[in-house]
């Protein structure tokens, strides 16, 4: 179910977008992948909230209100409300929210609905971009970052704004009982991995967290073990459902070094030539202190662009001091780097023309 005529009865600057129309069920053919599935189990009775105000219907569940709307002095209504869609699993729940620019699936497993434990394994995002770098983007209260400074202006390639359309994909996977604090207590530490930019403020706390990071099997941001196939198969969903929807054009922002070559690997590009030089210059900077002889894992190397933002550069242990620029986005400003992958024709003819 799709309420596409709830979507379009509030008068509004902003239109329902393609991906407002995606169907719960090809959502669930082509999104959710099958070890999601498995944790889950079958699908089973379902039922349709909207939402006009930030409250969830169980903790984490919660919406946002990054555009600080308020009517009477109440902020956590919401100005454009959310359609949502649970499905009671064997095993957990399934959700589907929607707005007027985003679609999100959300995985929790475990009986949520009934008040008891349970944890997020799977959030998958597709989310048209036409309204970034203006005001009214951050109308969607399904997100989870703003974009609103003219900085996040869509498809700016080589310093030019194209004339095409974009959607940003997102994608989080955690398998259950792997998070770091429900594994070993340490809730500190899985903030530390969730956000170490958070901690530039602490240096001493920053470098001691840092150093157990290093030695550890997570990845920046990687809080949870994530869910082994999600990697591999989220790229096709999101080609075959933008296309579908008719964009010319995926944008992501990548919030670390490992998952910047996850997406490259799957032909996004850089759209700054400057940022793409600061990454290019880190990565030889890197290769140049493992012909040291200093072992130097990928796990490693995307914490090592983290350490570089340390300041005073004295912090930073000597021989992990690169010298190099600083990773290109900390998920504090809306500083960000984002990556293009052209999907339809008009689009590799317009790619054509920049370079």
């Amino acid at each position: 179910m799709t309420h596409r005529r709830f979507l379009r009865s509030r008068a509004s600057p902003i239109a329902a977008t393609a991906v407002a129309s995606i169907s719960d069920s090809t959502l669930w053919n082509t999104a959710v992948t099958p070890m999601v599935k498995g944790l889950l189990g079958p699908l089973g009775q379902s039922f349709c909230q909207v939402f006009e105000t930030t409250d969830g219907l169980f903790d984490g569940d919660q919406l946002s209100n990054l555009n600080g709307w308020s009517v009477g002095g109440n902020t956590n209504v919401l100005r454009f409300p959310v359609v949502a869609n649970y499905y009671r699993t064997t095993n957990g729940l399934l959700v589907v929210k929607r707005d007027l620019v985003k679609v999100k699936v959300f995985a929790w497993f475990g009986d949520v609905l009934s008040g008891k434990s349970g944890e997020l394994i799977f959030s998958w995002a597709l989310r048209d971009r036409r309204y970034d770098g203006t005001q009214r983007a951050n109308d969607s209260a399904l997100l989870d970052y703003p974009y609103d400074e003219p900085v996040n202006l869509p498809l700016v390639i080589g310093g030019r704004q194209l004339q095409a359309s974009s959607a940003e994909m997102s994608l989080y996977s955690y398998l259950p009982g792997t998070g770091i604090a429900k594994a070993c207590g340490d809730d500190e530490l899985e903030a530390f991995v969730a956000s170490p930019f958070k901690f530039l403020d602490r240096p001493e706390d920053f470098l001691r967290l840092f150093q157990i990071a290093w030695k550890s099997q997570r990845y920046p941001g990687q809080v949870s073990v994530p869910i082994p196939d999600v990697g591999k198969l989220a790229h096709a969903s999101w080609d075959k459902l933008a296309t579908a929807c008719g964009y010319d054009f995926l944008e992501t922002a990548p919030s670390h070094l490992h998952v910047y070559g996850w997406n490259c690997a799957k032909g996004y590009v850089c759209s700054d030539a400057g940022q793409q030089a600061v990454i290019a210059d880190f990565q030889k900077r890197a290769a140049a202190l493992r012909a040291k002889g200093i072992t130097l894992s990928r796990l490693q190397e995307s914490w090592l662009f983290v350490l570089q933002s340390l300041r005073p550069v004295e912090l930073i242990p000597e021989h992990l001091h690169l010298g190099s620029g600083t990773w290109l986005q900390n998920n504090l400003d809306q500083n960000n780097l984002w990556l293009y992958k052209p999907l339809s024709a008009k689009a590799k003819q317009l790619i054509g023309k920049t370079e």
